[in-house]
């Protein structure tokens, strides 16, 4: 993989997730798509595992340290750094583990991964969050509305990855995504 071009598209991602979100809010919600959810979902299920892999732990880094979480004295809030990487990180496991399923350069596929892998991610994150609060931590943490807001939120991720995803799929050569061959081809 073109590191130089991840690093571009990831910096255009990040300022249309710190940029947009807030402006694609559901009404007085906190339902919001994730832009670079969508993105680690496309860099998942083309890139080479342990590529995708880092990847995604970079892209799940940069939510934690772009999301601050509040606190229950709303003096403050403060940042978390590993939640939302290790969710991207088991998203990603699990569209390794079914990519071979999929046509992988079709939008509606990276649509369906995005709902569905943005759903695990945030299960993750809510479980780390609501083991965290269990410890007396100050955090204003509600796990059943935070639950049903991120799970709402990755059905709109969903949503949005169907026109993000036909440029993505578009700008794909220049990724230089390279695969290794398979240990059995040739093989009898």
């Amino acid at each position: 993989m073109n590191w130089l071009v991840f690093a571009f598209v990831t910096w255009v991602m990040l300022g249309l997730e710190l940029g947009l979100k807030s402006s694609l809010r559901l009404g007085d919600s906190s339902i919001a798509p994730s832009f670079l959810a969508i993105y680690a979902v496309f860099v998942a299920s083309a890139a080479p595992p342990r590529t995708s892999q880092w990847a995604c732990l970079i892209l799940g880094a940069l939510i934690d340290l772009t999301a601050p979480i509040p606190r229950i004295d709303a003096a403050s809030s403060f940042t978390v750094l590993g939640p939302n990487a290790l969710g991207a990180l088991l998203m990603c496991q699990l569209i390794i583990a079914v990519r071979g399923l999929l046509f992988r350069r079709n939008p509606l596929t990276i649509a369906v991964l995005a709902a569905v892998g943005f759903a695990v991610w945030q299960v993750i994150v809510t479980a780390l969050f609501t083991v965290r609060s269990f410890t007396g931590d100050p955090t204003a943490w509600a796990p059943a509305s935070e639950l049903w807001t991120r799970l709402a939120s990755s059905l709109y991720t969903g949503l949005l990855a169907l026109p993000l995803s036909l440029v993505l799929l578009i700008i794909t050569p220049l990724f230089a995504f390279q695969h290794a061959p398979s240990r059995y081809v040739g093989r009898r």
